[in-house]
């Protein structure tokens, strides 16, 4: 053998790494686009409850009740009127987390997204009539989650580092 036929693999040459450099991280590659138009809807869906949060507070400062089931459930403690408001804002503020976790590729993030958008469309529908638009949101956000574990298999998801 001569001395060229021993060189090492490509593989653990500079060439090979700075092929790899050249490529990005996955978070940077353009098939990023779905996670990412899907985290924009979770945070634009998680500021959207704090006109919920707007309202129950609005309702407290007034000293008036909140109309919930499309005026069959009028709340007028003030205490159920301000936790209703910290609910429309701790799901809120779950919402904008979960949309870090998606571009993050955290792992659980689908299992985070059915709970949160169940628990937000209970609210959606006490909120019936005035949060319909939160009932489709949900609709889409439960979906996708479900079909993102179907797609990987039960397999954990892909690591973004």
């Amino acid at each position: 053998m001569t001395a060229l036929d021993q060189r090492k693999p490509e593989s653990s040459s500079v060439a090979s790494m700075v092929r790899e450099l050249g490529t990005g991280p996955s978070r940077l590659r353009s098939d990023r686009t779905p996670p990412i138009a899907l985290a924009l809807l979770l945070a634009v869906h998680g500021l959207g409850h704090f006109v919920g949060v707007l309202a129950a507070f609005d309702a407290l400062e007034a000293n008036a009740s909140l109309e919930y089931l499309d005026g069959a459930w009028t709340v007028s403690n003030d205490l159920l009127v301000g936790l209703i408001g910290m609910v429309w804002a701790g799901i809120g503020l779950s919402f904008i987390f979960a949309a870090v976790a998606v571009v993050t590729e955290f792992r659980g993030w689908e299992r985070t997204l059915v709970v949160l958008g169940s628990l937000s469309f209970a609210m959606c529908v006490l909120a019936l009539w005035t949060a319909w638009i939160g009932l489709i949101v949900n609709a889409v956000v439960i979906v996708v989650a479900v079909v993102s574990v179907g797609e990987r298999g039960g397999r954990p998801p892909r690591m973004a580092i």
